[in-house]
């Protein structure tokens, strides 16, 4: 590993997570695989083994210029809010002396509302369990009516997107499905007062949007009012004296006037990608890796990234043939 980081001369190491549990969750695992217990105490380990853990105060004061960041540092983050930070992962890393930064959207905090998403997975694993050929008749019928795209009924329900998200309540209804029982009874996301149990316990907390869009769909107006609304919301709800964000999907599709409308006017100190381990032209935006792509262990995911690196250079903004070429020449890398 500390050959791998060298080559690639990457600063920071930074994964991320959204869910870790051992139990099968409906609201997430039609979507996306997720980290047993085990395999998340795993990575913890082995990440403290060959780097440095700091929390999201040593990133601001390397950003701020008031000191550099240690030699081969980690910095671990959690996306979207899940009550499991709470409940699994911050148990694991508070016991390792670990800090983390977790990434809530204001809208979901308190089980307020259920991401597009959740609804989603919800509505898949309900049409897997229970296959009916007149049921996906009658969601075909509205999915066309909507115009979503999808030539089966589950591909449809994948490709519904945040601007008609609400054809996704429709469907629940024509399922039989209740989102506000789901959410009341299975309370999916971090409530008000773990996220102050949180911050007790030394964690940090940023901004994720307000409910989740991919931010290469909505107008420069819209990105700009779910950052700030969604930053603020954990300034003034939980008092903490910093301003970051993550932007939920990926930065694809957001313009240079977005970063220097909320880095210029103290919108946000710091903010983060999700496009691998790769050094971004801005210096106030970082990058991460999921950690959730693949079933491998932390080494292999972390030497997979740090191969691509060595390949694609320290621009992340490359065009796709780029990509996978260099993706596929890491691949050849770690085979050697």
């Amino acid at each position: 590993m500390g050959a791998w980081h060298s080559v690639s001369g990457s600063p920071l190491i930074s994964p991320y997570y959204h869910m870790v549990s051992d139990e099968s969750l409906p609201h997430v695992e039609p979507l996306y695989r997720y980290r047993t217990v085990r395999q998340f105490t795993d990575d913890v380990d082995f990440f403290l083994k060959h780097y440095r853990p700091i929390g999201l105060s040593d990133l601001l004061a390397y950003v701020n210029g008031y000191k550099p960041l240690p030699v081969r540092p980690f910095l671990l983050s959690f996306d979207d809010g899940f009550r499991e930070m709470a409940e699994i992962v911050a148990p694991i890393l508070k016991a390792k002396g670990v800090p983390a930064v977790f990434f809530v959207n204001s809208a979901f905090v308190d089980n307020r509302e259920l991401c597009l998403y959740q609804k989603m997975a919800l509505l898949i694993g309900h049409l897997a369990a229970k296959p009916s050929q007149g049921l996906e008749a009658k969601l075909d019928n509205l999915f066309q009516a909507k115009g979503t795209g999808g030539n089966e009924t589950i591909l449809a329900l994948r490709s519904v997107r945040y601007a008609n998200r609400l054809v996704l309540d429709e469907a629940a209804a024509i399922c039989g499905l209740d989102f506000e029982t789901f959410l009341a009874s299975q309370k999916p996301y971090l409530s008000s007062a773990q996220i102050h149990g949180l911050l007790r316990d030394g964690f940090a907390i940023g901004g994720h949007s307000v409910d989740h869009p991919f931010y290469g769909d909505l107008t420069l107006e819209e990105q700009l009012r779910q950052t700030r609304q969604s930053v603020e919301f954990v300034r003034e709800r939980f008092g903490v004296n910093y301003r970051v964000f993550a932007f939920p999907h990926s930065d694809a599709g957001v313009s240079n006037e977005f970063f220097e409308r909320v880095f210029g006017d103290g919108t946000i100190e710091a903010s983060f990608g999700t496009a691998g381990l790769l050094r971004d032209i801005r210096p106030k935006h970082f990058q991460r890796f999921s950690m959730e792509k693949s079933n491998g262990s932390a080494r292999r995911i972390l030497a997979w990234q740090l191969a691509r690196r060595c390949y694609r250079g320290t621009v992340r903004r490359t065009t796709a043939s780029h990509r996978q070429c260099a993706d596929s020449n890491a691949e050849k890398l770690l085979s050697t």
